[in-house]
């Protein structure tokens, strides 16, 4: 079996854009978020993508595009190996173009669409920002790709983000993020809502997608990454994050992001 190829880097011309490429890759990505705004560029295989209740496979010309804290998960439909590019944009770089394009309240929480003209268009842009990070154009030819992105929006309401969520979950939300590097059991979060464990579990899981233990995970690695960019060493993001040793946030930080964190920090 070919060993796969992956590439990761941040570009310098334009703030708040990192970028991958992946080649060959058997890689199963679990259930998990980003921080950032993900667009997914299919190149080859067959990837299988799970949103909700949702799932959608994605084949080469394939355009992926998933918001900031949306749970998914990523597989290989059948035994081929994959092969794609990714763009993940912060917040602010979004919420920037967004505004500018009037378009901020509409924000989807998913595409998926074939378009061979955007497809082109995000790959040059990928390929223009991996050869040539400092060419004049760049951030130009990414905000035309943006808002031919986002004018592709899909009107679906069952695609949307949706704020409506339970004030239970919000308060459990709330408290994981006050305290992801902590111990926290389940009957901490019973006792800060007033709920049977069984029925918060059952529910933050029907509203998130994973249970709130999963869910502090992933607000863990999402730190890790943001130490790792700021040139902490592995050793002590472990600590910082929660984690019980090196080995524990190496084994899920690679399960979320295909990559260790000593790669992500040489990369970044």
């Amino acid at each position: 079996m070919k060993r796969a190829e992956i590439k990761l880097w941040q570009s310098n011309a334009i703030s708040g854009v990192e970028l991958s490429k992946v080649s060959q890759s058997y890689h199963r990505f679990p259930k998990h978020f980003h921080d950032t705004y993900a667009v997914h560029l299919h190149e080859s295989g067959t990837m299988i993508f799970s949103y909700g209740r949702a799932e959608v496979a994605l084949k080469p010309g394939s355009i992926n595009l998933i918001h900031p804290g949306v749970v998914h998960s990523c597989l290989p439909g059948n035994e081929q190996p994959l092969s794609y590019r990714c763009l993940f944009l912060s917040r602010k770089f979004m919420d920037d173009y967004m505004i500018a394009l009037g378009k901020k309240a509409s924000c989807p929480a998913h595409i998926s669409l074939q378009d061979s003209s955007l497809f082109s268009a995000l790959s040059a842009a990928h390929r223009r920002l991996e050869v040539d990070d400092g060419f004049l154009g760049c951030d130009t030819i990414l905000a035309l790709c943006v808002e031919m992105l986002v004018s592709q929006r899909n009107e679906q309401e069952s695609w949307r983000v949706d704020n409506r969520e339970p004030k239970h979950i919000k308060v459990i939300r709330d408290f994981l993020h006050a305290h992801y590097n902590e111990r926290v059991s389940l009957a901490c979060l019973a006792d800060v809502v007033g709920l049977n464990p069984v029925y918060l579990v059952r529910s933050f899981r029907s509203c998130m997608g994973m249970p709130p233990h999963a869910y502090q995970t992933q607000l863990r690695i999402s730190h890790a990454r943001n130490l790792l960019r700021a040139g902490t060493p592995p050793a002590e993001v472990a600590a910082l994050v929660g984690f019980a040793d090196q080995s524990h946030l190496t084994r899920l930080f690679k399960q979320t992001t295909g990559v260790t964190p000593a790669f992500f920090a040489r990369s970044l």
